[in-house]
């Protein structure tokens, strides 16, 4: 014989406060199995995303760290080199050109 949702609450009202509270931790333990499971799926994939996407992201960052085209800022001061406003331009610019333009590139975005 099956009990509907409304008579099986009844029956657990009238039992006693221990057996309601067995009912009670069992619903929590139920539920949080449930919560962590979806949880630990969710770790996983985003674990597997981003592994998926580290060596792709370690070569940029070695060839952004190479600068074997980019002089450093110590060697633009002693030689007293022009900065370029873009890479590859033909345009030579002094300094304050260059932080102007991009001052004026950060107000634009």
């Amino acid at each position: 014989m099956s009990l509907g949702i409304w008579e099986k609450i009844e029956n657990i009202r009238s039992q006693p406060e221990h057996i309601r509270m067995r009912y009670v931790w069992g619903s929590l333990a139920i539920s949080m199995l449930f919560i962590l499971s979806i949880w630990l799926l969710s770790l996983h994939e985003s674990f597997t995303i981003i592994s998926e996407d580290t060596p792709e992201a370690l070569e940029q960052g070695k060839e952004a760290l190479s600068g074997e085209n980019e002089p450093s800022l110590n060697d633009l001061m002693q030689k007293n080199e022009s900065l370029r406003v873009e890479p590859g331009s033909d345009v030579d610019a002094t300094g304050e050109d260059f932080f102007q333009g991009q001052l004026e590139q950060k107000t634009n975005k």
